[in-house]
């Protein structure tokens, strides 16, 4: 009877917070300059993401330390080289069998695309200056 009480206040006390612009969405919104220009990757939307341009896909897991350790890296990159790379993340976890399809053996990997065909592929954790050199020697040249 207790737990029904609570339940009635909780959806009271949300129907009431929610007329006032407070949105279940919005909730958790991060203000527009903080959020991360990093692309969620799924099987679906694979290819067309990696199609275009210069695209590093970073295979990883919650699970996964070195992932973790790679992330604020991949995070600072996509927002220091906006303009000559995008980055993607795809949840292996998610897309079990098409990480396997992609060939991906170790987490993590990032693979390199530049205009929609593979250029190369890192394993495991890397420098942030091994990727910049990656970015710079890809984005620099011309097809």
């Amino acid at each position: 009877m207790k737990d029904k009480l609570f339940l009635s206040v909780l959806v009271l006390a949300i129907s009431l917070i929610l007329p006032f612009g407070v949105s279940a969405n919005s909730l958790d919104d991060k203000p527009e300059k903080e959020k991360s220009p990093i692309v969620t990757l799924s099987a679906s939307n694979y290819q067309e993401e990696t199609a275009k341009g210069l695209v590093f896909v970073d295979f990883w897991a919650a699970w996964c330390g070195p992932c973790r350790r790679i992330a604020p890296m991949l995070d600072d990159l996509a927002k220091e080289y906006k303009e000559s790379v995008k980055i993607g993340k795809l949840n292996v976890d998610n897309y079990k069998k098409f990480a396997i399809e992609q060939g991906v053996e170790v987490l993590p990997t990032i693979v390199i695309y530049k205009d929609g065909k593979e250029v190369t592929r890192v394993k495991g954790v890397v420098s942030k200056d091994k990727l910049v050199e990656i970015i710079k020697a890809y984005s620099s040249q011309k097809d």
